[in-house]
């Protein structure tokens, strides 16, 4: 064989192997394009209206119980609690909302530690794709099945809700383990086998920006779609649930191209930066794998594993001082949406178009945040990841301050419709920007092939906030019948979180899990 003949098949495989990158990177995309209009439309807008109206529907007034409530009609300046479990107890109506919101994190959390080990041990990238897959289709499903309830199937609302969001917890912690295995890769792959750490950093933060940026643009392609289904119903009861449809929908369709994007990487990286052996876990063969499969020890694996991160993670410092940064920020910048939402339609009283269109400006400000901090503000001016960080989290904290004077001022402070509007373009750059930041973050101080799991405590992390969060906030509604209260809540949390993320060091942070991976037994690094 020729000189040229070798060098036109070496071509040729590098060829391969860089398009065969290009399309693991495509395929995380579509990820985010398909998922994301679920945590921003659903999650964050539709259904919390939903929980509130069925159970204003089903209500009755706080002070008298034989008067049914009538708020959503407008009938009516008394607040309305909702009896369960055949009038045991009583909840305040938009406690209630954030009481079912905790309780889908609590089963998230569970679902998504479960899994994780299934996807650590099995090892296989193909495999993680297809559980990107199998849990979208059951979580669409779910929210498709949401859109089909009357307004008296206030239990069937809460177990629908909570199964597509432990759904979509699950695929988010597979998606965003993926995305450093992939950059390696690709970096890898364009170097033709020479591994350069340095380039991780910003490959990552980009890559990263732009998932979050596409997963907005199709939050508000949603949204905007949206507005003019509900328009066309005209304020029925049924002008949201439409909207959750399309949501279930569109999650359902967008998230069939990752079968055929999301392979096996074709060089696999390990902990050093080596090429290991094979990319495809324990087993080569799918179904051999699935034969072997004890289902009992995958899914108990999970648990041991975080166990055992958790014990790794106190070794590297800048994992912990993350983790507890991220768990107070997570509580309040996730649990302040929901708030938002059910303020502006108890003590506003704005319509569910008007709701949506606040939405629309966030989701909008949210890519500018996702695509603008990360790749210009912060290159510009020479921030650090952790510097970023910081700025946002002071850029986001005026808007519970500003919450928070309404309690003196009469003219502002979150007293009139237009506010809301303001507030949702200064949200959304808050909540885009700590998208593409936090991700990526972490992502470079987790020790290489543990990410599944790693991002796993990055989840219950932020869910385990999230489970908090909202409770907190439902106790507080539930005792005051006043939801502006919450917004101390929130600004006190975003103030603590300041001082804690002073001490990050994400280069000390990226040294230390790379000098952990080194010492782990084989067993324990795995290729992720």
């Amino acid at each position: 064989m020729s000189y040229g003949t070798i060098n036109d098949m070496n071509e040729s495989v590098t060829n391969y192997r860089i398009k065969k990158a290009q399309n693991n990177i495509k395929g995380w995309y579509a990820y985010s394009f398909s998922s994301e209009p679920f945590v921003v439309s659903a999650v964050s807008t539709y259904i919390p209206l939903l929980l509130q109206q069925f159970a204003s529907i089903n209500g009755v007034k706080v002070h008298d119980h034989s008067i049914p409530c009538l708020s959503e009609t407008g009938g009516g300046s008394d607040k309305c609690v909702l009896g369960l479990f055949n009038n045991r107890i009583f909840v305040d109506t938009s406690s209630f909302a954030l009481y079912v919101f905790s309780l889908s994190v609590l089963f998230q959390t569970i679902i998504v530690i479960s899994v994780s080990g299934i996807v650590d041990l099995w090892g296989s990238v193909k495999f993680k794709g297809r559980i990107l897959v199998w849990f979208g289709i059951v979580g669409a499903l779910s929210t498709v099945g949401i859109s089909k309830l009357s307004d008296t199937q206030v239990y069937s609302l809460s177990g629908l809700y909570i199964v597509a969001n432990g759904c979509f917890g699950v695929i988010n912690v597979v998606g965003n383990s993926l995305l450093p295995i992939f950059v390696k890769d690709s970096l890898k792959c364009q170097s033709q086998g020479v591994y350069e750490p340095d380039k991780v950093d910003s490959l990552t933060t980009v890559i990263s920006g732009r998932g979050a940026s596409l997963g907005y643009s199709s939050a508000l392609i949603v949204q905007i779609v949206s507005m003019f289904l509900v328009a066309s119903k005209k304020g029925s009861k049924q002008d949201v649930q439409v909207a959750v449809l399309f949501v279930g929908i569109w999650w359902f369709v967008w998230q069939l191209p990752m079968i055929w994007l999301i392979d096996d990487v074709t060089i696999p990286i390990r902990a050093d930066g080596s090429t290991a052996a094979s990319a495809h876990g324990p087993y080569p063969d799918e179904q051999e794998a699935l034969n072997q499969l004890n289902w009992k020890r995958y899914l108990s694996y999970g648990w041991v594993s975080l166990f055992e991160s958790f014990k790794h993670a106190t070794l590297l410092k800048d994992v912990m001082i993350f983790l507890i940064a991220w768990f107070i920020i997570s509580d309040s910048i996730t649990t302040i949406n929901s708030t938002a939402v059910l303020f502006s339609k108890a003590e506003l009283h704005m319509s569910t178009l008007n709701l949506i269109m606040i939405s629309v400006l966030t989701v909008i400000n949210a890519m500018l945040g996702a695509f603008m901090i990360p790749q210009f503000l912060a290159t510009k001016f020479r921030w650090t990841s952790s510097q970023t960080l910081m700025y946002i989290i002071i850029w986001a904290s005026f808007i519970p301050f500003y919450g928070i004077l309404g309690f003196f001022f009469n003219a502002f402070g979150l007293k009139h419709k237009f506010e809301m509007f303001l507030l949702a373009i200064w949200y959304g750059l808050s909540l885009g920007g700590l998208s593409a930041v936090s991700r990526s973050v972490f992502s470079l101080i987790v020790p290489p092939g543990k990410e599944s799991t790693f991002f796993s405590m990055f989840s219950i992390t932020d869910k385990g906030s999230s489970i908090l969060g909202p409770f907190l906030v439902g106790l507080l509604t539930d005792k005051t019948h006043n939801i502006r209260y919450s917004f101390y809540f929130f600004f006190l949390l975003l103030m603590l979180s300041l001082p804690v993320l002073n001490c990050l060091d994400v280069k000390r942070g990226r040294r230390e899990a790379e000098e952990l991976s080194q010492v782990l037994p084989e067993s324990e690094r795995r290729l992720d």
